[in-house]
């Protein structure tokens, strides 16, 4: 029994000791120190080449002991909306377009051709942006060029375009029987600058080629895929764009003179939806045509995805003797998504989170430390880290093998808490005393008095109820 008590006395004594050893860390009153700045250094990242991560002290009050770091992300790419743009709508005017229907009153081609004007008034937008508009299939001289016509050459003039897509509605003559998408692409090229704009094609279409530049005529496969294919090959490889919509066709329909279906004899040109030959390729049912063609196509073209970084996350670290010796409260929210309440005490770090940084925007926020008034005095004359680094992902920051990755800085703000020297007053007594004589300041000496004194009773206390009990 006297030996478990005794167990159970030196375990108190030393869960004492700890606690008293804690207690008596050595501590200072931060009145007695002053807070300097060493170095502002400034942490740069730079993202995909066109969006810079900051990370510097903005302000500060060494007075009051406080400084206010900032935090920016910026994009600066250009806004795709308003660069420069040449498109080309290229029309199919063949017969099957008049003369099928998507409803009781309105042709295929009808149906196209609102949808492309309601298109152009959203390019036009873009106060950069120039149209052209070509229809195919006209029926003049079957296999050259003269079979696709150019109705109006680039203009950033919206309504002449208008006017222009409307001449293939109302112009019987430019309606054809054949489907000479290879004339139609030979006459759209020659419709672009030199300059080094974005360049577009549109080519909506309800057939697959059936004849081509320099013959043969009425048939499918074959000489005519062969050179349609070049043909869009050759465009792309000028860096033109082409999407290419097949509008109103069902793929699974044969068709009678080759016994092929429409989906093999479109692939055979224009490839598969997922793998196309060149740019984009769509099939378009006919109840999904303007959708597809105004909200698809247009997405395409004026994409505003493009320089755009999504899901960023930035991690802000701050080192242990940050967050130990100084307040950390918010200056300014966030003007772009969202950030951590506070500092996430098991990984020591606040967390930035943005959906989306589109090109020519911007976003800040700032964090404010202050000394505590009583601080670890370790710390003293120490050059300090404001932080202990910055690590930012994003959708788009991939490492060589196409995985998510991480980018990293340690640069950060460093500072320094010093303690001037206490002037030194005159000796006034050499005598040396016999024993220690205790001390004031920051031996914490009242609490050591304390500490020992509070052993010493629970000592005496445990020891004197054992006898008691051995007397009984």
């Amino acid at each position: 029994m006297l030996k478990s008590f005794k167990k159970i006395i030196f375990a108190i004594i030393a869960v004492l000791l700890i606690i008293s050893t804690t207690c008596l860390a050595a501590t200072t009153s931060s009145d007695n120190v002053k807070l300097e700045i060493v170095e502002n250094n400034i942490c740069t990242i730079k993202i995909n080449d066109f969006v810079t991560f900051e990370k510097k002290i903005v302000d500060y009050d060494l007075e009051k002991k406080e400084l206010t770091i900032g935090l920016s992300i910026k994009n600066t790419a250009e806004v795709v909306t308003n660069a420069p743009f040449e498109v080309v709508l290229l029309i199919d005017n063949s017969d099957s377009m008049v003369k099928n229907n998507v409803s009781t009153d309105t042709t295929r081609l009808k149906a196209v051709t609102d949808s492309a004007k309601k298109l152009t008034e959203k390019l036009f937008e873009n106060e950069n942006m120039k149209v052209a508009v070509v229809s195919f299939s006209i029926g003049a001289n079957e296999g050259t060029l003269s079979d696709a016509n150019l109705i109006t050459e680039l203009t950033s003039d919206s309504e002449e375009v208008l006017s222009s897509i409307n001449k293939i509605v109302t112009d019987e003559d430019l309606q054809g029987a054949r489907t000479n998408i290879d004339a139609g692409l030979q006459v759209a090229k020659t419709c672009f600058s030199e300059e080094e704009n974005n360049k577009y094609i549109i080519l909506l279409t309800d057939g697959v080629p059936n004849t081509a530049v320099g013959g043969p005529i009425l048939t499918y496969s074959g000489e005519t895929a062969t050179k349609t294919k070049t043909t869009l090959q050759s465009i792309d490889k000028e860096g033109i764009n082409i999407i290419s919509a097949m509008i109103g066709l069902n793929p699974d329909v044969v068709e009678p003179k080759t016994g092929l279906t429409y989906k093999y004899l479109s692939e055979e040109v224009f490839g598969t939806v997922e793998e196309p030959t060149v740019g984009k390729f769509y099939y378009i049912p006919d109840e999904n045509i303007e959708t597809s063609i105004c909200e698809t196509i247009f997405n395409n073209i004026v994409d505003t995805t493009v320089n755009t970084l999504t899901n960023i996350d930035i991690y802000d670290y701050f080192p242990q003797e940050i967050i130990d010796n100084f307040n950390f409260e918010y200056v300014t929210s966030p003007n772009l998504g969202t950030v951590s309440a506070e500092i996430d005490k098991e990984k020591n770090c606040i967390i930035w989170h943005i959906d989306e940084l589109k090109p020519q925007t911007s976003g800040f926020l700032s964090y404010k430390l202050t000394l505590k008034e009583t601080i670890n005095s370790e710390i003293i004359n120490l050059v300090l880290n404001t932080n202990k680094k910055v690590d930012i992902t994003a959708d788009e920051i991939k490492d060589e093998n196409g995985e998510k990755d991480v980018i990293s800085s340690d640069v950060t703000p460093k500072v320094k808490v010093t303690k001037p020297e206490e002037p030194k007053e005159p000796v006034k007594d050499t005598t040396v005393a016999d024993t220690v004589i205790p001390q004031t300041g920051d031996t914490n000496a009242p609490m050591i008095i304390i500490t020992i004194a509070l052993i010493t009773c629970i000592v005496v206390g445990i020891r004197f109820y054992l006898l008691n009990k051995k007397v009984k």
